[in-house]
């Protein structure tokens, strides 16, 4: 044991002398590759010798009894432990502080900033090494030994907090002690989009390797001037460029590439900072514009509005309904969400009017204390319901436009104290009627875009509103309002076995429905006519219909696509299973259940790594002429159209023919979320098996916000026939 002491002793001296040459002539030194190796260990390493020195001083100050004999019967005294502990230190203590001095020879670290923290470490392990070259003569007094204890102690705690400050900023050990002032709360029509939304995220993601201290290829981001100097490789941005530049391009790289920031380990930009920064640039890269004068439907404004509290915000002193209740009110058709984050507020959206019902909207009783905002637009509500509605005490936000409301019982609404804001557009009512309104002081927004109110009763009503904000849009001789949609009565059946029948229908008296079968735009005079009757389908359609009445605009399109169940395979193998995320068992493919913009509802598979490759086999050979795929495409969560999609057919798995391939479109642009049905058209064939293969994008265009990385692929139906 002693031999083992006396060369790690002779070691630990050995390295003190290396390190002090180091000191005093390093600067003139190269550093080699593998000695660069060995300097990145030191954030490792520098925690043993902390541990132990921590550890040496509690036992040479508080342990002094004897601890028993080895089997020679030689006393254990904890001397000889407290030996190997400060030797341990000693020896952990100067290779630590070694492979500090070789990292500081790497790119990014100013001499100035790292000083202190050099000299502290070279203290300790010095400092060290001496407390137990004369450690017995420290023991025989106890204020040197304390003197010893203390001294070493505070040269780690001092050098462990100049590391810190390199790595995470200036005070980052003492920051807990200091004083902290209250985080400016800033509104969203307040807040300035690089201070408030843009610098926050520089510091918390990036600064940590750019800062005066730790200048990683020489790029700090500590002032507007230093982003706007750039770095060893340049500027920061470049908002000509299709991808804005240098820092977009490095965010956007695989996190396994060398260059991609911030660096792998370190914590990562979510969706919504990618955002930020992505449209930050996109809008100018401006140090002083404000979020109030971002337009509405600015990405970067709503971004915003998100994150930043309004400057109306309110506080809600009601209790949160009950989870189960939220839950059991919640459909496709009436959606219940949070106001916001945590908040015991609640918004509701009717969405089908073929859906909505006076019982839908009685159900809402068991959250009627946490209903704040009810949107009703386009739903046919009638005057009767507006006494339901009355029940709502809480609102503070009513969409009641095109609605079937003609104004009748418009009284009813008097007793919500909290409204501020209504909307009556599309409606018949009339002055008279909303002259009642005089009696809501909480009122401060009146939408009436399309009434029954004149130019004239405008002017009057709000004479008699006058603290009512009335928005009516602009009123000319050849202004006129648009249709809304057709209403599909059925759209729930989307996939069919036998003939099926479409029904529509348009709340607004006279109004023509006209469509197509075929994909085309339905126009107002060569295509058919809708009948009570019916639109009776036969096989997978696309159907398109629009609304026409003379002295109004059209309306929009209704699209709807329509799959006709065909075949259906015995068993399914995927040559690479789906991305375990997003898999189900392959009989999904053919389960009847079309998919939505919830991609997690487990009614889609997804690929990214591998390909989607499906074998469909059929016990009994089955004669197949047309083969589609109903695929989904969401931009804004890299779920994009296939980057290539084949169908082969054959006998066995060994004999397969290529029977089509379709090369789809890519988006140029963000766009809303849409499912698509690829369809296969082919000279009919008798198989037994059937392969259908879907290759993803590689690589997303550079105008994507992941521009560079992988896009996925996503199917829920397969139709065969």
């Amino acid at each position: 044991m002693n031999k083992t002491k006396n060369l790690t002793y002779n070691t630990t001296f050995a390295l003190n002398c290396l390190l002090l040459f180091l000191v005093v002539f390093g600067n003139t030194l190269a550093v080699p590759i593998g000695l660069q190796f060995v300097g990145r260990m030191h954030p490792l390493l520098l925690h043993f010798p902390i541990v132990l020195l921590v550890l040496a001083a509690v036992w040479e100050v508080f342990l002094s009894k004897k601890l028993g004999n080895t089997e020679g019967g030689q006393p254990i005294t904890n001397n000889e432990i407290g030996d190997w502990i400060l030797l341990s230190a000693a020896l952990t203590a100067v290779l630590s502080a070694l492979m500090g001095l070789f990292l500081s020879q790497e790119e990014g670290y100013k001499a100035e900033a790292i000083f202190w923290h050099k000299w502290t470490g070279v203290a300790v392990a010095f400092l060290s090494f001496v407390w137990y070259s004369f450690r017995q003569t420290a023991r025989q007094a106890k204020g040197l030994r304390a003197l010893a204890s203390v001294s070493s102690l505070a040269a780690v705690v001092w050098a462990g907090h100049q590391g810190a400050n390199i790595t995470h900023g200036e005070s980052f050990l003492t920051a807990p002690f200091q004083t902290k002032n209250e985080e400016k709360q800033v509104s969203a029509d307040e807040a300035v989009i690089f201070t408030d939304l843009v610098k926050p995220i520089l510091e918390k993601k990036c600064m940590s390797c750019h800062n005066t201290q730790k200048a990683k290829g020489d790029l700090i981001m500590e002032t507007q001037e230093q982003l706007l100097r750039g770095g060893k490789n340049g500027k920061l941005w470049d908002l000509a460029a299709a991808d804005l530049g240098l820092m977009m391009q490095r965010v956007h790289l695989p996190l396994d590439e060398k260059k991609h920031m911030p660096p792998a380990g370190k914590p990562q930009l979510t969706t919504e900072e990618t955002a930020i920064l992505f449209h930050w640039l996109k809008n100018g890269a401006s140090f002083t514009k404000k979020v109030s004068e971002l337009a509405d439907t600015d990405t970067l404004k709503i971004l915003a509005k998100a994150i930043l509290k309004s400057s109306d915000t309110e506080v809600y002193t009601f209790k949160a309904a009950d989870e189960s209740t939220i839950k059991k009110l919640n459909n496709n058709y009436r959606v219940i969400s949070p106001l916001s984050l945590n908040s015991p507020a609640l918004s509701v959206e009717f969405f089908g009017a073929s859906f909505f019902s006076s019982e839908k909207l009685s159900e809402l009783k068991g959250i009627k204390e946490q209903l704040v905002h009810l949107g009703l637009n386009k739903m046919p509500v009638k005057d009767e319901d507006l006494k339901t509605i009355a029940g709502f005490g809480n609102l503070r936000k009513l969409n009641l436009s095109f609605t079937q409301i003609t104004g009748a019982t418009l009284g009813e609404l008097k007793s919500l104290k909290h409204l501020r804001q209504l909307s009556l557009s599309g409606t018949p009512v009339t002055m008279a009627q909303l002259e009642d309104l005089a009696q809501m002081p909480a009122l401060k927004t009146l939408q009436l875009w399309n009434t029954g109110v004149s130019p004239q009763d405008l002017a009057a009503l709000k004479s008699k509103l006058p603290n009512i904000s009335i928005e009516s849009g602009f009123r000319g001789d050849t202004v006129v309002a648009r249709l809304s949609m057709p209403i599909l009565e059925n759209d729930e059946v989307q996939v069919f076995k036998e003939d099926t029948k479409i029904t529509l229908k348009h709340y607004v008296k006279g109004a023509v429905i006209r469509y197509t079968l075929d994909g085309t735009a339905p126009d107002s005079l060569k295509s058919p006519a809708y009948t009570e009757g019916g639109i009776l389908i036969n096989q997978s359609t696309t159907l398109k219909a629009k609304a026409f009445l003379e002295g109004w605009v059209s309306s929009d399109t209704l699209t709807q696509q329509f799959y006709k169940a065909g075949l259906v395979a015995d068993s399914v193998r995927f040559v690479q299973a789906p991305n375990p995320q997003y898999s189900g068992k392959g009989k999904m493919l053919f389960d009847g259940k079309m998919g939505d913009s919830n991609f997690k509802s487990g009614k889609w598979l997804g690929f990214k790594e591998n390909p989607m490759e499906a074998v469909l086999y059929f016990n009994q050979p089955v004669t197949v002429s047309k083969v589609t795929m109903n695929t989904l495409v969401l931009i804004g969560s890299y779920i994009m159209p296939a980057q290539e999609l084949q169908v082969w057919g054959g006998s066995s798995p060994s004999n397969l023919t290529l029977l089509k391939t379709l090369t789809p479109t890519q988006p140029t642009k963000e766009a809303p979320f849409y499912t698509k049905g690829f369809e296969f058209s082919f000279p009919a064939k008798q198989v037994s098996v059937l392969k259908l293969v879907g290759k993803s994008v590689q690589k997303l265009p550079p105008w994507h916000p992941g521009k560079g990385d992988k896009g996925w692929f996503f199917i829920d139906e397969i139709f065969i026939n």
